[in-house]
């Protein structure tokens, strides 16, 4: 199993790798610059090489991986809304697909690691440090109002839409409490469009800003 981190730009780095397969499959796509992490990557949808051995789109990848024993890989992009952090690859030593019993398990895999490169990866895509960890864990009140006022923008819990707000902050390369004080001030909304915000050059006129609290009660009382 392999974690990647990635941008807009494409893929940065090996986030983390298990040894054996996992390491020697990442090492070799991005040493080849192919393989169905890429593609993932630059489709943003999953992919599946069940058959390694005989698949075409890889012409150096496939025979390579085949010959250090992957005999199967899949790859899953890690989002948040329109937001790219990595792509999530799996690998197997036998060829075939993977199960409708596995399917699940990838997903909650999936899940996991996106959480995990929201918390520990920095604007720049790099392992955070202890100052960068404190930044990404800030509970500060501007971070809380503006949890509240998202979650109020696009419907959702506030667990979500602090994902939101981090998955911002990492694809805008600016800390997050920053773009806080934004959503705060109405200088920033975020949306489900494909740019995931929209910016304002002045705060709406008479709008008022919704109060984090009711939207807490409401979750309670929707989710009890």
């Amino acid at each position: 199993m392999g974690l990647a981190l990635a941008d807009a730009s494409g893929l940065i780095g090996v986030a983390a790798a298990t040894a054996g397969a996992g390491q020697a499959g990442e090492d070799l796509q991005f040493a080849l610059g192919e393989g169905p992490c890429r593609l993932a990557s630059a489709s943003r949808r999953p992919v599946a090489a069940p058959e390694l051995a005989g698949d075409e789109r890889w012409v150096e990848f496939a025979p390579q991986a085949s010959g250090v024993g992957i005999a199967a890989a899949f790859s899953v992009p890690l989002q948040v809304g329109a937001v790219l952090l990595g792509v999530l690859d799996v690998y197997r030593a036998v060829p075939g697909p993977l199960s409708q019993a596995l399917l699940p398990v990838l997903e909650v895999y999936a899940q996991a690691a996106t959480a995990v490169l929201l918390m520990l990866t920095d604007s720049g895509g790099r392992p955070a440090g202890a100052a960068e960890l404190a930044e990404l864990a800030d509970i500060r009140p501007v971070v809380h109002q503006a949890t509240g006022m998202i979650a109020v923008q696009l419907d959702v819990d506030l667990t979500t839409a602090l994902l939101r707000l981090r998955a911002h902050a990492f694809h805008a390369g600016r800390p997050m409490q920053h773009l806080a004080v934004d959503v705060v001030a109405r200088r920033l909304t975020l949306d489900h469009s494909t740019t995931g915000a929209q910016h304002h050059r002045a705060p709406a006129p008479d709008a008022p800003v919704p109060d984090p609290s009711d939207f807490k009660q409401r979750n309670r009382d929707e989710h009890p």
